[in-house]
């Protein structure tokens, strides 16, 4: 369902309970003082924005960004943000996770600056949507712009789901549909939430500036599992991209497919490794050919102390708009410089998410 319920009009000074405890206003929590200069974030900020909600706002109010912002560049990202909010399953909660800390997810978004944020599990519950509608309110109170939240309704409200967040002043999403195609497990539209997996989530982009870019925008969260079977079900997934982006290219050839296709292998790096190079091959012949960006550094999740990629972009090889090969890596995988960590995880990767965000720009004018 595309937009938000009725009550973001009674969200406006929304309030919540954060991790710790203590109750916040989302809608200013990062209201300044005075008007900052904003500012590319050298590392040390960067750090600092991932260390803790504190640290991410007082970056903030200072004008520190991921990038400046510049009118003719589009940012589109993916980030799975784990059980989104519960942060673990609600059935069996994870020692090293505890509830997203909605607030400090506000102000990475804040400092990201993505126009399109793609996200993968999250919960269609009630709890759910009403955090959605009270970040996007934050966002708003923040930003002077308007924000918009698109989630795929089949599966269960308590299982996980693909969604698109979206700043509408700067691009319009339209056309939204599921691509029943990329769950390995479905056989038809009639069910594209088959066997408990995610179909793709589809939207047309659109920019707001004319000419401005458009394109084809699909999320992905494939099924994840280190074993042979799990493998299987990705790889069939990938080999129907032909059907699930034919009905698109007459109107345009560029494709942005991006999201966590879970690149594990069956459970060693050697399988890891071909599965990897499986994805590149693959999705080179599927039409109308696709590039896999390499992320730097090379990791987006972590599990038992190692970093792995499994959070992808895939963009169109003819698609002359993509300005950054690589995509870029954020979160504490860019902190850490995806070494293996030992001991506690970081605050992040217990109040966000296993994952870390993944970033492209785009070239905000129309070259086809």
């Amino acid at each position: 369902m595309r937009g938000r319920s009725l009550v973001l009009s009674l969200l406006v000074v929304a309030t919540l309970w954060n991790t710790g405890g203590v109750l916040v206003s989302l809608a200013g929590a990062f209201k300044a003082t005075h008007d900052p200069v904003i500012h590319q974030s050298p590392s040390q900020e960067e750090a600092l924005v991932w260390k803790s909600s504190t640290d991410c706002q007082r970056v903030v109010k200072d004008g520190g960004r991921m990038a400046v912002p510049v009118p003719d560049t589009l940012r589109v990202g993916t980030w799975n943000i784990r059980w989104f909010p519960h942060g673990s399953p609600p059935d069996q909660p994870e020692p090293a996770a505890a509830p997203t800390d909605l607030e400090w997810l506000t102000c990475t978004l804040v400092w990201m600056q993505t126009d399109i944020l793609v996200v993968q599990e999250s919960l269609t519950t009630v709890e759910a949507r009403t955090a959605w509608d009270r970040i996007l309110t934050a966002l708003e109170r923040h930003t002077g712009q308007t924000w918009q939240w698109s989630v795929q309704e089949c599966g269960k409200p308590d299982g996980h789901h693909v969604g698109t967040l979206w700043n509408e002043s700067r691009v319009t999403l339209s056309a939204f549909q599921s691509l029943w195609s990329l769950n390995g497990k479905a056989t038809s539209a009639h069910n594209p939430c088959e066997g408990g997996l995610r179909p793709g989530h589809y939207a047309h982009v659109q920019s707001q500036r004319q000419p401005g870019a458009d394109f084809h925008l699909i999320g992905l969260h494939l099924k994840s599992g280190p074993t042979v079977f799990a493998v299987e079900a990705r790889q069939k997934a990938l080999n129907r991209i032909d059907t699930a982006v034919a009905p698109f290219l007459e109107m345009d050839e560029d494709v942005i497919i991006l999201g966590d296709l879970n690149t594990m292998g069956a459970g060693d790096r050697h399988s890891q490794r071909s599965e990897l190079k499986y994805l590149r091959r693959k999705v080179a012949k599927e039409t109308p050919g696709f590039d896999v960006l390499f992320p730097e550094p090379r990791c987006s999740h972590y599990f038992r102390g190692r970093g792995n990629w499994l959070d992808h972009v895939l963009v169109a090889k003819d698609m002359d708009e993509i300005r950054t090969r690589p995509a870029r890596v954020t979160g504490y995988c860019a902190v850490t410089g995806c070494r293996r960590i030992k001991g506690d995880y970081p605050l992040a990767y217990q109040r966000l998410s296993d994952h870390c965000p993944v970033v492209v720009e785009i070239d905000d004018r129309d070259r086809d």
